[in-house]
């Protein structure tokens, strides 16, 4: 049966390539034989155990030679650099990566759910080939790895993105459930977070041998402009968002419901206080849901302050990988105080802020996307005559809980009570990010320094003219008050003065 195996084997360079057609009777019995046969190729390459066997996909002898032939080169060469002889596809290498950094924990379960989000949605689809095939990693080129980022960018207006804009129970596990809140153009730090994912990719594949090309993601970013996220820039915004949670706490007005049960009265209590806890700190969504009451100091005295505010731990396990200490606003303290006399769930290791699931021992577990509830509660407040109501800004940009800490970040800035600097540690982001992000607030704040004119400093004889005219001044009113100069008198020295 082995020797069947072959057929028209044909050796060349003393055995070291063996080019040959596999006998489908033997192989695959069930194969369709009206087919032309593939041929394949068998290498030794030096100084390695066994061979390598691969098919050429070629069908005709002289193009499966010349392919063969180069391969032989190319694995010898790679074998003298110390590079892997097997062919890792983009996706089976992706895996390897993915399963070595979640055993050695370099990642918190947030990032780590953003690669396999990412992965599963863009990279997977771009590094393949027509027929779905992962793409092998030496077969991905410096250009065609260039071409990710306008593919990327047309991305949600692409025909295949068309059909995800609405409920696709297949999308289980990806960013949303829906697809309604994807950009069609990607924010530039969106795109720069995935450069950086993708070159972890493509230089682990270098490191590890199984990629002979260096391929270096850049994403342009000539004459891009920061894009914030929308906020509630307006006083009137931030008022009618707060006023409006009274009523969605406790189910009246707009927001009455006779069909919610206890739990979900519950949670609707959670998210009121919530919102107002993440609008008067600044906290990430993710690093509040990291929160426990153990991480929490309410009532902290401020000098010179009536009001208290919360302290907040924040976990390293969140965004930036290292715990800070986050100042709240006393509203925070507030929202925390009031959510804390109302939680089943408030003993120093429970999470703060809870899902919808509770595990085998009845403890809290960490929320999910309040995301959702939050657009719902958006939707169903009247705004200036909006469709739907204050979900998205002026300009159309939906908002989501981000907005949030948006929303925090230029109230401290326009109320000019604290520096960049500050905000920045509290904030956990750099400088320059807030400057860029929020370089219109900044300008305000210090619109009396921009503004403000430098006055034209008077001669010495000027200012001893002007002191002469005050001690004169001060003379005649000392006599005019002894009443030595007369009502009309004085009244014609003050006009004459003026003018």
């Amino acid at each position: 049966m082995q020797l069947a195996f072959y057929e028209n084997k044909v050796e060349h360079y003393g055995g070291a390539l063996v080019l040959f057609q596999r006998n489908l009777s033997v192989a695959v019995p069930n194969s369709k034989s009206h087919r032309k046969q593939t041929w394949y190729m068998r290498l030794k390459i030096g100084g390695r155990k066994g061979y390598v066997t691969r098919s050429t996909k070629l069908t005709v002898y002289e193009d499966a030679y010349e392919f063969a032939k180069g391969e032989l080169l190319r694995l010898q060469q790679a074998a003298k650099l110390g590079h892997s002889l097997d062919e890792y596809t983009f996706e089976k290498h992706w895996n390897d990566w993915y399963g070595r950094n979640l055993r050695n924990g370099t990642w918190a379960d947030e990032r780590a759910r953003w690669h396999k989000m990412y992965f599963n949605r863009y990279f997977k689809d771009y590094f393949s080939n027509s027929d779905s095939s992962s793409m092998l990693l030496n077969d991905i080129t410096s250009q065609y790895a260039a071409g990710y980022w306008d593919w990327r960018k047309g991305y949600w207006s692409s025909e295949n993105a068309a059909k995800l804009q609405s409920y696709n129970p297949k999308r289980r596990g990806a960013k949303t459930r829906g697809t309604a809140n994807a950009k069609k153009a990607p924010a530039l730090k969106t795109l720069q977070m995935e450069q950086s994912a993708l070159n972890q990719i493509f230089y682990d594949a270098m490191e590890r041998g199984r990629m002979q090309q260096i391929v270096k993601m850049r994403v342009a970013n000539k004459g891009a402009t920061a894009n914030r996220r929308a906020g509630f820039d307006t006083g009137r915004e931030y008022a009618v968002l707060v006023r409006n949670l009274r009523s969605y706490r406790d189910c009246v007005g707009r927001f009455a419901s006779e069909g919610l049960n206890a739990w979900h009265k519950l949670h609707r209590i959670q998210l009121s206080h919530f919102i107002m806890f993440l609008l008067h700190s600044g906290l990430r969504v993710g690093e509040a849901r990291e929160m426990r009451w153990s991480d929490v100091k309410l009532d902290e005295v401020v000098e010179g302050e009536e009001e208290r505010i919360a302290e907040v731990r924040v976990s390293k396990a969140t965004k930036k990988g290292q715990a800070r200490f986050v100042q709240t606003q006393p509203s925070a303290n507030n929202a925390l105080k009031e959510w804390q006399k109302v939680t089943p769930h408030n003993a120093r290791n429970d999470f703060v802020w809870f899902g919808q699931q509770l595990d085998a021992d009845g403890k809290a577990t960490q929320i999910g996307d309040l995301n959702k509830s939050f657009q719902h509660y958006l939707r169903a407040i009247e705004f200036d005559g909006r469709q739907d109501g204050l979900l998205n800004d002026r300009d159309g940009d939906r908002r989501s809980l981000y907005s949030l800490r948006h929303t925090y970040a230029t109230q401290r800035l326009e109320k000019g009570d604290v520096s960049v600097y500050d905000l920045s540690i509290n904030m956990g982001c750099k400088v320059k990010q807030i400057e860029t992000h929020y370089s219109h607030v900044v300008s305000k704040q210090r619109r009396q320094q921009i503004t403000r004119t430098v006055r034209k400093k008077k001669s010495s004889a000027e200012n001893g003219a002007a002191m002469q005219d005050d001690a004169f001044f001060a003379e005649i009113r000392r006599r005019y008050k002894v009443g030595e100069i007369s009502d009309a008198a004085f009244l014609e020295f003050v006009k004459s003065n003026a003018s």
